[in-house]
């Protein structure tokens, strides 16, 4: 698996958000890479971990999808926190993201569709083939809390 792209805010990142989600958020820094970038936090309108995974979401789908070329392009993209660290106002998240490749996704929904509840479907072998095209990677993703 080759190594997905830094995205940069370039500029402000709840202008990024709102541009390309459609989506207001009182957010400023950078994507969280790092400590020195991390995703500042000015306002919680939803729980926090809740707008956290929201904001790593939106990270890892422009990271595996958007900014890709079309044949490259992952879907099906998920992600579950595996740890939480706090350093002062910081928190440091890890992830576990998993996404199948577009091309195979697509055939995988439309495969489902059209076999689930037929006799000769086979859901095992056909949930044993979805996971064997699914990618994982682990991710960490820095917040700046601001309390």
């Amino acid at each position: 698996m080759k190594p997905f792209p830094i995205i940069s805010p370039e500029g402000d990142l709840g202008g990024m958000i709102e541009r390309v989600y459609e989506t207001l958020l009182d957010v400023g820094g950078g994507w969280g890479y790092t400590q020195k970038d991390a995703t500042q936090l000015r306002s919680l309108p939803t729980p926090k971990t809740q707008l956290q995974h929201n904001l790593a979401h939106m990270r890892v789908y422009l990271e595996m999808n958007i900014v890709q070329k079309e044949e490259a392009r992952y879907s099906g993209i998920d992600l579950i926190e595996t740890k939480r660290e706090v350093f002062g106002t910081f928190e440091k998240v890890q992830y576990r993201v998993t996404g199948i490749p577009e091309k195979h996704y697509n055939n995988f929904i439309q495969e489902y569709k059209e076999g689930y509840g037929q006799k000769d479907f086979d859901i095992g072998d056909h949930f044993a083939r979805r996971k064997a095209t699914t990618v994982t990677r682990e991710i960490e993703y820095w917040f700046d809390l601001f309390e």
